[in-house]
């Protein structure tokens, strides 16, 4: 079973080794050869450019890095896999090895001048950061903090989902929102809950979290059971939801998303 180590450095100065692993990134696709990740003697005969990726850290003790491309590999047994389907599929070392690339390239690409005095920022040789050379400022990879929340009632035996008008097709699923500045965890899920389907919930409890690299999310997961309200949609980002049971739902998330997991927690208790 493969073991991800993130590495404290994220830098490009390193020096390649044959076996050192590659994740590729084309937009939100990641390129995969035969399945797998390639390694570097792979890439040296790709015809790819020869470019420095970010070091993301050690897949089973192997290096892993980063690497972003407009172009795929000619010849062999290469193939495009969309970024969420890689997330769903592969091993939780895997899955922690992508959200690492991508929202450390996200990051960089977006964070490339100093913000006070807009000189070109450079990457740190001992930590994820990024420093300006001219007025000394560091600038470090930032996440956003979203709660998703599994509200029952009736002993459990019922769960809150909901359809956003974002869902594809008829899924429907969690309340989930983002941390506002200045907000607790735990008032961002009180807040939510209010705004989007006017009710109060008891007897909050911490489940689990998941990184959602689309950008550069942290999804944290509470289990809530029902106080009070009405348990409307808000006529906005919701366009409907209701109580269900494990015997009667409607299309879930996918299988691997954080969702999905609290769903089928609750449902085989």
């Amino acid at each position: 079973m493969f073991e991800f180590v993130s590495s404290l450095s994220a830098s490009r100065t390193f020096e390649y080794h044959d076996e050192d692993l590659f994740i590729l990134l084309k937009s939100r696709d990641v390129i995969l050869f035969d399945g797998k990740l390639p390694e570097r003697t792979l890439l040296r005969r790709s015809g790819l450019p020869d470019e420095k990726g970010i070091l993301l850290g050690f897949l089973d003790g192997v290096r892993c890095f980063v690497l972003e491309t407009g172009q795929i590999p000619v010849g062999g047994m290469w193939q495009v896999v969309p970024g969420r389907q890689f997330l769903f599929e592969f091993s939780e070392a895997y899955q922690m090895a992508l959200c690492r690339a991508r929202v450390l390239l996200y990051w960089q690409n977006q964070h490339r001048y100093c913000g006070s005095c807009r000189n070109e920022l450079q990457l740190s040789d001992h930590d994820s950061g990024l420093f300006c050379p001219e007025c000394g400022n560091v600038y470090y990879p930032q996440l956003a903090p979203a709660v998703i929340v599994a509200v029952t009632r009736n002993n459990g035996k019922e769960l809150l989902l909901a359809h956003n008008r974002s869902f594809a097709g008829e899924m429907y699923s969690l309340i989930a929102g983002f941390v506002e500045a200045g907000e607790t965890v735990e008032g961002a899920i009180h807040r939510e809950l209010w705004e989007e389907c006017s009710l109060r919930v008891k007897n909050l409890q911490y489940l689990s979290s998941q990184v959602w690299p689309f950008p550069n999310s942290l999804m944290l997961a509470f289990q809530a059971e029902y106080d009070s309200g009405t348990a409307e949609p808000d006529g906005g980002e919701l366009s409907d939801l209701g109580w269900f049971t494990a015997e009667n739902h409607p299309l879930l998330p996918s299988p691997g998303s954080i969702a999905r997991w609290v769903i089928d927690r609750i449902f085989t208790q």
